[in-house]
């Protein structure tokens, strides 16, 4: 990814107006005045007689796209579009971190603790379901919300089944689906296309400099970290800490890119992932990291790990190293694996190489949450997110 230029982390972001011009508006007022006088009557008949982008979006408030599957798909023009839903949770941080406004409904179903951190009126959405995991969407309640347009964007390059499920959907609802790659080597493209089609185009182009940024300034503070140099890192996924995740899962990318060296040497589950494990194998791996789900929203390990004594002779946890990894709203390294992901490198690179990447992770918390989740959270919120990896671990010289 190459780095925008311009600073965008103190940029705010208001709603962008609708642009354009309305149907009434257009017949009633000076639309209507300035193409008759531009045009010949002959021509002006023949434009308003036959389909064109122009004549569609204008009479019809509809478009033409094709989404990142090559599907063609018309859909109502920005000024039309109203609500919109997705078949995920990564669908729908795309959409309120560009316009809360427009959610149709939620893929989730937010704890207090997740709310808070959330644009106003999130509690308010209704459930309409989620494809993630084996779940399903309430077609007719979609339908009674008179959602207009449905994402479905994936964390990994689009595949045959992301289309067949997008396809069926849009068959049984008569509601476009559109298919957009969201993976993480993709991530602000797919931020320009969405607001784009969503007519955020501006904020949407903030966003991905913004995203930029991040990537272009971890990546360059860890690019000199020889591989023997790594720190070695277990993720600890499920009640037990005994699931994790092996290199080449995309629940792992965030460690990789922050140049964590990863120690499971396990092979992938496909689909959700979580890999089983053995204590006696991250005994024997004896990381000197380890990440842990939260005990409160997910019901993870981290207070297991840190007290059971069956884990006491891990080097991890004998130095204190058992990090609990910030939950809300969405888990920063990889549930959903989205653009909180982002914010997930900067964590790991800097508890890991603070020497490297030396940033108050304190103040990066608080911009990306403000850049992407539109609150603004207090520096005692932000400090009780990183808990105990705050202030970052320096070894002793």
């Amino acid at each position: 990814m190459e780095r925008g230029r311009q600073d965008p982390h103190h940029l705010q972001y208001p709603l962008q107006q609708p642009r354009g011009i309305s149907r009434r508006a257009f017949v009633a007022g000076t639309g209507a005045a300035m193409l008759a006088t531009a045009l010949p009557l002959g021509a002006l008949t023949g434009l308003v007689g036959c389909r064109s982008a122009f004549g569609d979006a204008v009479f019809r408030g509809e478009r033409t796209i094709t989404d990142h599957a090559g599907r063609t798909h018309t859909i109502p023009t920005p000024e039309k579009l109203e609500r919109i839903y997705y078949t995920s949770a990564l669908g729908q941080i795309f959409v309120f971190s560009l316009a809360p406004e427009l959610q149709g409904g939620t893929g989730l179903q937010f704890t207090p603790q997740e709310l808070v951190y959330l644009p106003e009126g999130t509690a308010d959405l209704a459930y309409l379901g989620s494809l993630s995991g084996g779940g399903e969407i309430d077609r007719e309640l979609l339908i009674q919300s008179q959602i207009q347009l449905v994402f479905s964007i994936s964390g990994t390059p689009l595949g045959a089944q992301e289309e067949a499920e997008a396809d069926k959907l849009q068959e049984m609802t008569g509601i476009p689906v559109v298919c957009v790659d969201g993976s993480f080597e993709n991530i602000t493209n797919a931020y320009r296309f969405i607001g784009e089609v969503m007519g955020r185009e501006d904020r949407a182009t903030r966003i991905a400099a913004f995203l930029e940024g991040i990537y272009a300034d971890v990546t360059r503070a860890v690019s000199g970290i020889k591989d023997q140099d790594r720190v070695s890192l277990y993720y600890a996924e499920g009640p037990f800490g005994l699931s994790t995740e092996p290199n080449i899962s995309q629940h792992a990318l965030t460690f990789e890119v922050a140049k964590a060296k990863n120690v499971a040497a396990v092979d992938l589950t496909v689909g959700i992932g979580m890999t089983n494990v053995s204590l006696e194998s991250v005994i024997a791996w004896d990381p000197e990291v380890i990440i842990a789900w939260d005990d409160v929203i997910r019901g993870g390990a981290d207070e297991i790990i840190r007290t059971n004594p069956d884990w006491a002779t891990i080097k991890a946890v004998k130095e204190g190293r058992v990090y609990t990894m910030p939950n809300a709203p969405f888990a920063w390294c990889d549930r959903p694996p989205g653009v909180n992901r982002f914010l997930g490198i900067q964590w790991v690179a800097n508890m890991c190489y603070p020497e490297l990447y030396d940033v108050d992770m304190v103040e990066e918390v608080k911009k990306f949450y403000h850049e992407l989740y539109w609150v603004d959270i207090s520096n005692e919120q932000a400090r009780d997110l990183l808990g105990n990896s705050y202030p970052v671990y320096r070894k002793k010289k």
